[in-house]
């Protein structure tokens, strides 16, 4: 059986991003709970690095799936920018991501691409966040969409655009390990 850890970003005093009363880590844990529930409906075992709103601290996270040696690490983040125009869904790896990060990364943003044909896509970027380079299973970091643009912040914060969305990330990881046993 495979094993997922889960990673719904910020958490507790640490928000994230907030606009227009969006807070980013409610919407990371709401985005992280249907995915975990999605997975274990594919007969994954899941764990969470958190499943309420409390902060759990990087290090603490990558301790966490570390112990677990999960068959990959998904941290489920909504982007920011100080332009309210920017958009876009990113999927992120490591500077040195194992070939099946990369493939995770790719198959996960080509099932968001396919869900949302009308948001773009900003593919996959290298990117040397704490929580990729540090854990030492396949490891990706997501960003969903721009909470910081009105009209993305208003689509993230609805709940059967969450679903879809983590519909889409379950997609992408079942692609990816199914196929690996």
């Amino acid at each position: 059986m495979k094993k997922i850890m889960i990673d719904p970003g910020h958490g507790g005093d640490d928000n994230g991003a907030v606009y227009g009363f969006v807070e980013e880590d409610d919407t990371n844990l709401s985005i992280g709970n249907l995915v975990y529930l999605m997975l274990q409906l594919q007969s994954f075992m899941v764990n969470m690095t958190r499943d309420k709103d409390e902060k759990v601290e990087l290090s603490e996270r990558v301790n966490i799936a570390n112990q677990m040696k999960p068959d990959a690490f998904v941290s489920i983040h909504c982007d920011a920018f100080h332009q309210e125009t920017a958009e876009g869904m990113t999927v992120h790896i490591s500077p040195n991501a194992s070939a099946t990060s990369r493939k995770l990364a790719e198959n996960i943003i080509e099932s968001m691409a396919d869900k949302f044909p009308d948001h773009r896509n900003r593919g996959v970027k290298v990117s040397n966040y704490y929580v990729l380079r540090n854990t030492i299973m396949p490891a990706v970091l997501i960003e969903c969409e721009f909470l910081s643009n009105p009209e993305t912040n208003k689509f993230l914060k609805e709940p059967e655009n969450q679903f879809d969305m983590a519909d889409a990330i379950t997609k992408g990881i079942y692609k990816t390990l199914k196929k690996e046993g």
